[in-house]
């Protein structure tokens, strides 16, 4: 009988049902929803995000009662309305968590399938590396990309609800807010990806994803003080995806867009070249 890898669901016939790439994504989602941890970190954003709709409604409420006019002025520095507030959709607390949560659940993505390199994915299942990379690189960003869709199209949407376009967040926030989204998601996709590859086994997985997030923070606050320059903060993971919204925005950041852009490239390529290398057949032990 052949031995199939945990993640690669047994697929006899190529030209049968869904195409490989998805099959393989169904299986990556059903597995983690399944999950006690999965469950856990779904209760933990529906929580935030219904504080954060909570404060939405408080905003509207205040300025649209009279009575609280005082109570409004006294929290204005606390419910703006401005750019700053609609980049704090996505906050940088709910972006620290989202890294958590995609380091323990995509650090397993490669390295459960070729533990200790000792089974070769591309003999153990019949899929193309191709195939095998796109699903694995969809789920690990469309996790976090589907997270954050929340937290930008709910708060819009209850703000258009409850007050139209005058509300607390400006009707064009999603435009703005969705394509950064887009590239926090890309970054966390690639780096959980290659650090998956990089491990010999799950646990290990989590502690590369982990410790290049917090290397490359380390990496890029050293580079920043010796040389003088705040923008090779940007080569900081948690710096780089927490600047991205406040930059669609145009509010100012230690890291300034150039840099921002350069460093979310240099990060993509690198890491998702890395993934691409190690998922060859040849990297694993015979």
């Amino acid at each position: 009988m052949p031995i199939f890898a945990p993640t690669l669901p047994p697929r006899p016939r190529l030209d049968e049902g869904m195409p490989p790439t998805l099959v393989l994504l169904r299986f990556d989602l059903r597995r983690v929803v399944r999950q006690k941890l999965g469950k856990f970190f779904g209760f933990l954003f529906l929580g935030i995000l219904l504080i954060l709709c909570a404060q939405l409604y408080g905003n509207h409420l205040m300025a649209s009662r009279r009575e609280l006019a005082e109570l409004r002025h006294a929290t204005e520095a606390f419910l703006p309305q401005g750019a700053r507030f609609q980049a704090q959709l996505l906050h940088g607390a709910m972006i620290g968590i989202l890294w958590l949560q995609t380091a323990l659940v995509g650090g397993g993505l490669v390295a459960r399938d070729t533990l200790h390199r000792v089974r070769p994915l591309i003999y153990a299942h019949p899929v193309t590396q191709r195939a095998y990379l796109g699903a694995k690189a969809l789920f690990a960003a469309g996790l976090p990309f589907c997270v954050m869709l929340a937290y930008i199209l709910l708060p819009w949407g209850l703000s258009l609800a409850i007050a139209g376009a005058g509300g607390p967040v400006w009707p064009t926030a999603p435009l703005r807010l969705i394509p950064a989204a887009a590239l926090i998601a890309a970054l966390m996709g690639a780096v959980t990806l290659g650090a998956s590859s990089l491990a010999a086994s799950p646990r290990a997985g989590f502690g590369w994803a982990l410790g290049i997030l917090l290397g490359s923070g380390a990496l890029g606050a050293v580079l920043g003080q010796a040389l003088g320059d705040p923008r090779w903060t940007a080569l900081g993971l948690g710096t780089l995806t927490k600047a991205w919204p406040r930059l669609v925005f145009g509010l100012e950041t230690e890291t300034g867009l150039a840099a921002a852009a350069a460093a979310t490239l240099f990060h993509i390529g690198l890491w998702t070249f890395i993934a691409a290398r190690r998922t060859r057949p040849e990297e694993a032990v015979l």
